[in-house]
């Protein structure tokens, strides 16, 4: 409870921060926006030329308009935040502190995600609009509980992710290169910028079992079609392999640290 509390304190106190720059939020929610509103057009247009993907052109554009708010609500920038804390030393004062600086980290990513919300919602009710005819949300509210569990779950795998990531400044001055590798792998494996459906069906198998697809297309597939609990099983199953990293990553780089630069 008393976590709780302390974390509901640091939720407000981020909003209240991150409301300083949302100006430049609504403007990056643009840029978060265009790149699936391109690839729409794009793949609207090849299928009028004759294309024929291997999903309904009601799927592809349903999951085309929400994959920016589910990219967004299961991102986490956690891990430059924490390398650069045990890189300065300045990981010490969270030390002797009552409260852990993962569950400030935690309080950050919530407290931000809730501003973003707030200014992509908008944006994706209006381009929901525009494709109105093709856009077919689900009724069922088992359906909507089951896509919330596994955006939760895709969250937490991230943020998870991150602690390890950021956890290598224990050993390693930089870990920017670490960042971008997970960035760039994460872009094209998760679905936020194509969505799995599409590639070849001899890397389906791949595709299918691999972290990054329950980040961002498992909950989207979760939304739109009718997965496997195989499939609920195996994203709760990587998650807890990533909380177990995480841990022992954390711990053992704690015995490590110097505080250097504090």
């Amino acid at each position: 409870m008393r976590s709780a509390r302390v974390l509901r304190a640091l939720i407000a106190r981020e909003i209240t921060t991150t409301l300083t720059y949302r100006w430049w939020l609504l403007f990056l929610q643009l840029g978060n926006i265009i790149a699936p509103a391109i690839s729409l057009l794009v793949w609207r247009g090849a299928i009028e030329q004759g294309a024929t993907p291997p999903v309904t052109e009601s799927f592809l554009t349903t999951y085309l308009v929400l994959v920016s708010v589910v990219t967004m609500l299961t991102s986490s920038w956690t891990s430059a935040y924490l390398a650069e804390s045990i890189r300065l030393g300045g990981l010490s004062k969270w030390l002797i502190r009552p409260c852990s600086t993962h569950l400030n980290g935690l309080a950050n990513n919530v407290g931000e995600k809730l501003v973003k919300l707030v200014l992509l919602i908008p944006l994706v009710a209006a381009l929901g609009v525009i494709f109105r005819d093709e856009v077919a949300l689900p009724s069922s509210v088992g359906r909507w509980l089951a896509f919330l569990l596994a955006l939760l779950i895709a969250g937490a795998m991230t943020f998870t992710l991150d602690i390890v990531i950021g956890s290598l400044a224990f050993w390693f001055e930089d870990v920017t290169a670490v960042n971008r590798l997970r960035f760039l792998l994460s872009g094209i494996l998760s679905g936020a910028l194509i969505p799995l459906a599409l590639f070849p069906a001899m890397f389906s198998g791949f595709l299918a079992v691999q972290p990054f697809r329950f980040m961002v297309s498992f909950p989207l597939e979760v939304l739109l079609g009718a997965p496997s609990a195989g499939s609920f099983a195996l994203q709760a199953g990587w998650f807890a392999a990533f909380l177990g990293v995480a841990v022992f990553t954390w711990r053992v780089g704690l015995r490590s640290y110097q505080g250097a630069g504090a």
